[in-house]
């Protein structure tokens, strides 16, 4: 058992079939199929159920990802730490970035905004960690990371908080949903529908819930696991919602959902901010900071 296999098992069960990881880890599907088969041989236990159309994690599997994932985000941490140590020995310097990043409702940050980034400053080495927006401020607090993007101002004490844009959410419905055939969806659509718990519980739980109350509407929250077939489960087998990003990666993780908007008069926006510590003495953040103001511009303008 290798960090490789690891890593490959618990994307494979995050997105819920081996072309949506690989497309996320960029190799082929038949590298993490490889990998994910060398796992259940070499451990002699069977992780995954699989069918035409989807790979689910067997109950054991299901433990397995979820003790797994915290090894890999240990390995993550130490990594880090190792590469603050050598700021010393680098031209310019390193910097270590935890960006909010929701794999199953979307975002308005991709891993991809930062290659322009790379192309433009060869001698820094900006390390970035994609997790919950929680986990990315807990990291920042932990001192694990020098800055982090999260959903919602923070007014932690000695916390640097900068908004760098602002979201719209629109709600994921199956195809079948009666309301799948409506231009927006209002708060008042929503009562009695079952609504996925926001992921980021500190701060989009919140505004979400206060909303629907403000209009007389009982939030139904439902614990949905973090993977796709439990995500696809939910639309299709429950009737239940989720608020999304606007983002196109989604129609590929779920073929059978439609994303519709909020109607004009129930608008629900999330602030992504950049946030570190005050007395953060890291050379290049000044440099990772202008650059994201400048990226969320260009987001703004291209209205992703």
């Amino acid at each position: 058992m290798n960090i490789n296999q690891l890593e490959y098992f618990v994307t494979t069960v995050r997105c819920g079939s081996y072309s949506l990881a690989a497309r996320e880890l960029f190799v082929a599907p038949q590298t993490v199929a490889k990998a994910v088969n060398d796992l259940e041989r070499e451990l002699n236990v069977s992780l995954c159920r699989r069918s035409s159309r989807s790979i689910e994690p067997t109950p054991f599997g299901q433990v397995f990802s979820t003790r797994a994932s915290e090894i890999l985000y240990r390995l993550t941490e130490l990594e880090s730490l190792a590469k603050r140590q050598t700021l010393s020995q680098t031209e310019e310097g390193v910097a270590m970035l935890a960006v909010a990043y929701s794999p199953h409702r979307g975002n308005a940050i991709s891993p991809s905004d930062f290659a322009p980034f790379d192309r433009k400053h060869p001698r820094i080495r900006l390390s970035r960690t994609y997790r919950p927006s929680g986990a990315c401020l807990a990291a920042l607090e932990e001192g694990v990371v020098d800055a982090a993007i999260v959903a919602g101002r923070t007014t932690r004490p000695n916390i640097v908080c900068t908004r760098l844009l602002s979201f719209p959410l629109s709600l994921a419905i199956s195809r079948n949903h009666p309301l799948a055939r409506q231009d927006s969806i209002d708060f008042e659509d929503l009562r009695g529908t079952p609504i996925a718990e926001p992921e980021d519980l500190r701060y989009c739980h919140n505004v979400i819930a206060d909303r629907l109350l403000a209009q007389g509407v009982e939030p139904i929250f439902t614990a949905v696991p973090p993977h796709a077939v439990d995500h696809r489960r939910f639309l299709d087998e429950k009737r239940g919602a989720f608020f999304v990003v606007n983002d196109p990666a989604l129609v590929a993780l779920y073929p059978e959902a439609v994303t519709v908007p909020v109607a004009p008069k129930d608008p629900v926006s999330i602030p992504l901010c950049l946030a570190y510590a005050q007395n953060n003495e890291n050379r290049v953040l000044p440099t990772v900071e202008s650059y994201l103001i400048n990226l969320a511009a260009r987001i703004r303008k291209q209205g992703r």
